[in-house]
């Protein structure tokens, strides 16, 4: 029998075609199939996901139920569970950071990360890495019967309609018109934004009714049986799948030679065609199993047949034998191992629709009592709650419904579901008596659900309605505050955050002080900040460890602008109290900020911000991880491994651009200093552009513009002078906010100092000023120093404190300390002490490793100018052999052709050269190019003439 969908449909079909088209070109999308049930969207599904499997695709299909106990994200994981049965996930390196949120649909891809408000973001990027890792062309994900998917199932549509359009995936949802006011309004919201495309399947024409009965019977029907399917199926091809089925069924349609004819009268009437299939086989079996079958129904599409027995008062002997007087009617179906399920959605909406009003109030009420009695684990009776408060709900017990619905939205809390939480308080205040003290304990979990989600706007709204309920309980009304105070600080509204924790006064002294620490952290009062922590510190101890780990934090923050070591022992302090007490957010926070103080070291380092990275994203702080991705960016550009940092930092701004995260203005100028290390001054203007237009803190902006991105870039380039008025510039704003962290204020210093007669108000300023401990700035300073004594003729002392200054340090030197010592070494040769020949030789040698040519020409400038030999090429090129000159190989790329004839991989070559592995490949396939050889195995060969 061919399928009805081959033989109808073929516009629309056409339509989905062209979209797996797209994939090939890198671009995806988001496909709603909208209809009434037996409009035929699934079987049009099924035939799209046949097509992409032909054509090489991926496919991972999976569908929502009508469950009155409903698993997040079930269509989910139901479609990569089985895409994992015959598939494995690609390596990559982009998709592997999202493996730990992804085993959450399925486990076997590794430790699930504990749930967080944001993870539906999470598995929305994991995904869109996963159809951009697989080695097929793309990728189609199939969801269908989106009407009964659960709010996290809602969010994540979402977040894939709105960014699978650059990105080879195509998302079919399947779904109802008229179901779910909730599915209607994300679809709209959708096609308003233009992020899905909507497929409407209107019931057929006559000609394709027609078609659709002759691919059922494989053959030409009666002509009055083609009437009487156009005039009562109203084009549903299910029902006239039904309709023919019933006909062949009675008997009253035959198949002889080939051919099909009627043997008996049509039906004079039938209205509602397959419901009344439904009814007429709902007749057929006895009193008790239509019993059965209207109790199930209400349960769900799977018969709970014990459940059921218990509710009726009936023993499993006899519900077995209603359940096989529904099976032989075509009603239900086993499902393997012990389970029975309706035929089909419709058949359930079918026993449900002849239900009248006092019958399914009697069940509701029945299934309510044996379900309340039964003894589940605690998983699931968090299912149960709200299955339970369903059945409440329909037995019309409003009073249990809203228990019920209250213990369903505590369940998801404590499992990070927020959006299934506040589905579940919406139900509960649905049914409230308004004022009672029943609605007074929904409000607070609702004040408490926005406020976890960051939502301040309905946070606030919501916590406005209960300031007069608990006027008269200061203590809940306190509480309430303090969580309202805690969404305003994280979005930076400190004066509300103010009047709300004055409001709070007395509740909960501890926590107070830890607020109020951030909020004087927020407002730049660094003293008051350390007080306030240092209070709840001193008072909760280690009994509350989240109130203590963030009071160590506040304290290294506003530790880190004056002290670099107290910051770091205050967050080390807080770490090693969250790693104690198993905290996972607060571990990553803190891990984080201790890998944001390896920035300022002279040989900074990306281990821990890289840990951190990972244990944000396992604990689904994709801000947090966002951030970390930017200070790992900062670390890339100390060694101008450009290609690297511009392919991070454009992920991380596409990341914070889809979520809307903030620090986006922070990103682009990071992006901005990228483009003008790579020599790219129109496109690092063009992103200081973008970011002027992004919210920042103007504080950040003065310092950062000219100090971290055209500053620095001068500075890379050699262009000393343009770099000194750039840092002169970000000081002036700098000193107006002294809390704000700043690692090149050592810099501004050594340059003050090389640059003109003088420097010592900028050396005095920067020792007695914040950060003075700070690496970074220490070891400026102490060049500066040495440039002063060796002016002012002390040449022993100046040579002593460069030396101190100079002591060994493991790892690959940063561009920027080659520029601080070529200035010592100039000043040297200019005053005369010191060895400034070797030291200059070092920083030409290190400079044109890096290909700074500019830098390096003024390097050699510089040499001449002292009187000292330049050599044609720097030292490091002199060591590369004549023959390989010719072709045009630089020093670095020699060094890397020595390790590769040596057999070491590119990671082992990266280690053993402190260099990336992307631009180690890059090094590998410039020798490849260089010397014509297939693959590195012929590299070997070239290292003799």
């Amino acid at each position: 029998m061919r399928s009805p969908v081959l033989v109808s449909r073929t516009v629309e079909r056409a339509r989905l075609t062209a979209a797996l088209d797209g994939l090939r070109e890198g671009r995806g999308g988001l496909w709603v199939l909208r209809g009434d049930p037996g409009i035929g969207k699934s079987r049009l599904a099924t035939a799209l996901a046949a097509d992409a499997a032909v054509q090489g695709l991926e496919v991972l299909s999976g569908r929502a139920v009508p469950s009155g106990t409903p698993t997040p994200l079930r269509p989910l994981s139901e479609a990569l569970l089985a895409w994992l049965r015959t598939r494995s996930v690609p390596e990559d390196r982009l998709l592997a950071p999202y493996l730990p949120t992804l085993a959450r649909l399925a486990p076997q891809l590794g430790p699930v990360a504990p749930d967080a408000p944001s993870s539906v973001m999470l598995l929305g990027e994991g995904l869109l890495r996963l159809a951009q890792a697989v080695p097929a062309p793309g990728m189609v994900l199939v969801v269908e019967d989106l009407h009964w998917a659960d709010p996290e199932t809602l969010a994540l549509v979402e977040y894939l309609g709105d960014h699978a359009r650059d990105v080879p995936l195509v998302v079919l949802v399947t779904s109802r018109l008229h179901e779910s006011p909730a599915a209607n309004e994300l679809v709209a919201a959708l096609e308003r934004r233009r992020c899905a495309e909507a497929v409407d399947l209107l019931p057929m024409e006559d000609d394709d009714v027609a078609a659709v009965a002759i691919a059922c019977l494989g053959g030409e029907p009666p002509g009055e049986v083609v009437g009487w399917l156009q005039r009562y199926s109203a084009g549903y091809p299910l029902l006239v799948e039904e309709m023919l089925a019933d006909l062949r069924d009675a008997g009253a349609l035959a198949e002889q030679d080939g051919s099909w004819s009627l043997v008996a009268p049509l039906p004079v009437m039938v209205p509602r065609p397959f419901v009344r299939s439904v009814e007429g086989r709902l007749a057929e079996v006895g009193p008790v199993a239509r019993e059965v079958a209207t109790a199930a129904a209400m349960l769900g599409p799977e018969l709970d047949w014990r459940l059921v027995a218990s509710a009726l008062g009936l023993s499993e002997g006899v519900v077995a034998a209603a359940l096989g007087e529904l099976r032989d009617q075509r009603l239900v179906v086993p499902a393997p191992p012990d389970r029975f399920v309706f035929r089909h959605a419709l058949t359930r909406e079918a026993v449900l629709g002849g239900l009248l009003a006092p019958e399914r109030s009697r069940l509701a009420g029945l299934l309510a009592a044996a379900l309340a009695t039964r003894t589940t684990d605690d998983a699931a009776a968090a299912e149960d709650h709200h299955q339970l408060a369903e059945l409440f709900e329909a037995a019309g017990d409003d009073a249990r419904a809203v228990e019920l619905w209250l213990a369903t939205a505590r369940d998801a809390i404590g499992r990070g579901a927020l959006v299934s939480a506040g589905e579940a308080i919406r139900r509960a205040l649905d049914r409230c008596a308004p004022g009672s003290a029943l609605e007074v304990r929904v409000r607070e979990a609702e004040v408490e659900v926005h406020a976890l989600a960051g939502d301040v706007p309905r946070a606030l709204t919501a916590g406005e309605r209960l300031t007069a309920e608990l006027a008269g309980e200061p203590g809940r009304l306190a509480a309430v505050r303090l969580r309202l105070a805690r969404a305003l600080l994280a979005g930076g509204l400190w004066n509300e955050a103010d009047a709300l924790l004055a409001g709070a006064a007395g509740h909960d002294p501890v926590q107070e002080d830890v607020l109020a620490a951030r909020l004087a952290l927020g407002r730049e009062d660094d003293v008051a900040a350390a007080e306030c922590a240092s209070a709840a510190l001193a008072a909760v101890g280690e009994d509350r460890p989240e109130i203590a780990c963030e009071a160590w934090e506040v304290l290294g923050r506003a530790a880190r602008a004056r002290d670099f070591v107290a910051a770091e022992d205050a967050f080390e302090s807080g770490y090693r109290l969250a790693d104690a007490h198993d905290l996972p957010l607060w571990r990553c926070r803190l891990l984080a900020a201790l890998g944001s103080l390896d920035l300022a070291a002279r040989r900074p380092t990306e281990d821990r911000l890289v840990a951190a990275r990972q244990l944000a994203l396992g604990a689904g702080a994709i801000g947090t991880a966002a951030r970390i991705e930017i200070e790992l960016n900062m670390v890339r550009i100390r060694y101008l491994d450009l290609d690297d940092a511009m392919e991070a930092i454009g992920n991380a701004i596409a990341m914070m651009t889809r979520l809307r995260l903030p620090d986006l203005a922070m990103a682009y100028l990071l992006r901005a200093a990228t483009q003008g290390l790579a020599g790219d001054t129109q496109a690092m203007e063009a992103d200081i552009a973008v970011a002027a237009g992004e919210p920042m803190d103007e504080a950040l902006r003065a310092v950062g513009v000219p100090g971290h991105v055209r500053g620095f870039v001068a500075l890379a380039h050699g262009r000393y002078d343009e770099t000194r008025a750039q840092l002169a510039t970000a000081m002036e704003y700098h000193r107006l906010s002294p809390s704000l962290p700043f690692s090149l204020r050592g810099l501004w210093a050594l340059l003050e100092t090389a640059l003109t007669d003088d420097g010592a108000a900028a050396r005095e300023e920067v020792r007695t000023g914040p950060q003075a401990n700070s690496p970074h700035n220490l070891f400026a300073l102490r060049y500066a120093d040495a440039i002063a004594l060796g002016r002012a003729g002390d040449t022993a002392e100046a040579e002593r404190v460069f030396a101190d200054a100079e002591w060994g340090l493991p790892g690959r030197e940063p561009w920027p300390e080659l520029h601080a010592r070529l200035l010592v070494a100039v000043a040297a040769a200019r005053d005369g002490w010191g060895t400034p020949e070797p030291w200059l030789r070092h920083c030409l040698d290190g400079l044109v490793g890096y290909g700074l040519t500019e830098a390096a020409s003024g390097c050699r400038v510089a040499m001449r100018e002292a009187g000292f030999a330049v050599p044609r090429k720097a030292a490091g090129a002199q060591r590369v052999p004549p023959h390989l000159q010719r072709l045009g190989v630089t020093a670095r790329e020699h060094d890397v052709l020595e390790l590769v004839a040596e057999g070491l991989q590119n990671r082992q070559i990266a280690e053993r050269l402190y260099l990336s592995v992307r631009t180690v490949e890059t090094h590998v396939a410039r020798l490849l190019q260089r010397t014509g050889c297939a693959d590195r195995g012929g590299l070997a060969a070239h290292l003799r003439p």
